[in-house]
């Protein structure tokens, strides 16, 4: 029987404890039980820091982060050739909330296959795919975060309102989000990628979004290129540009 340790008591950690009574469940502050299984990280980006810091050498390949926005820098700093990562779509509103599956999670890595398996007894679709499929997979739930996330702030939106509603905002600012990501990351996001985003925020309509920890998300397609529209609705969400950005 496989023991998970699940780091981060938020939403999704919380979640993810209850679908095995098999894990030990410990926040960013403590310290990482040893000799067990998959270690799945459930902390904010500006934790990670810590958390690897806790984490012992010969436990780094059982890591499985399931962060959101652009860890690659961060990942290749740190040696992490060899760790799993995951794009979750799903979403729960507060902590103890049943999750809405929005179909469309993906996993890479050592333990995909495990993960997938894992998250299935937990009622939530996933598909392990190789690192090629992967980072498309990523490039595009990265602008969904950056794109509705404005689009939710600036607006007082939900994501099902930003797509009923304000939809041509949404595509502009897709077209020149999206081609500033393909030009960072050097490669190409699969046809339809705008139309299957809108569909996920369709399916976690009452989902509201805001700008967050800007290094990891909007912030580094800024340090891309500082375009007109992104301004645009940085300025409208009220959104205070920090000076030094993660590259």
């Amino acid at each position: 029987m496989i023991h998970w340790t699940i780091v981060g008591a938020g939403r999704i950690g919380t979640f993810l404890s209850g679908i095995s009574h098999h894990h030990t469940l410990v926040d960013r502050s403590q310290n990482l039980p040893q000799d067990t299984g998959p270690i799945v990280v459930c902390t904010r980006n500006d934790d990670l820091d810590a958390v690897l810091g806790k984490t012992q050498m010969n436990r780094r390949s059982d890591l499985i982060f399931v962060q959101n926005g652009m860890l690659n820098s961060w990942l290749s700093k740190n040696g992490l050739t060899e760790v799993t990562q995951a794009l979750l779509y799903f979403a729960i509103s507060k902590r103890g909330d049943l999750p809405v599956d929005g179909g469309g999670t993906i996993v890479t890595g050592p333990k995909a296959q495990t993960f997938v398996d894992f998250l299935a007894k937990g009622g939530i679709k996933a598909t392990a795919v190789d690192a090629l499929v992967y980072q498309q997979g990523m490039a595009e739930k990265y602008l969904w975060n950056c794109i509705f996330g404005l689009l939710c702030q600036a607006k007082g939106s939900t994501v099902g309102e930003v797509v009923s509603h304000h939809y041509s905002d949404y595509e502009m600012l897709c077209n020149e989000l999206g081609a500033l990501t393909e030009r960072g990351l050097g490669i190409s996001l699969k046809p339809g990628w705008i139309e299957r985003l809108a569909a996920y925020s369709n399916s976690i309509s009452a989902y509201r979004g805001a700008v967050k920890e800007w290094p990891w998300r909007n912030g580094w397609v800024w340090s891309v290129a500082q375009s007109p529209l992104h301004r645009t609705w940085l300025q409208l969400a009220n959104v205070d540009i920090p000076n030094s950005i993660r590259q």
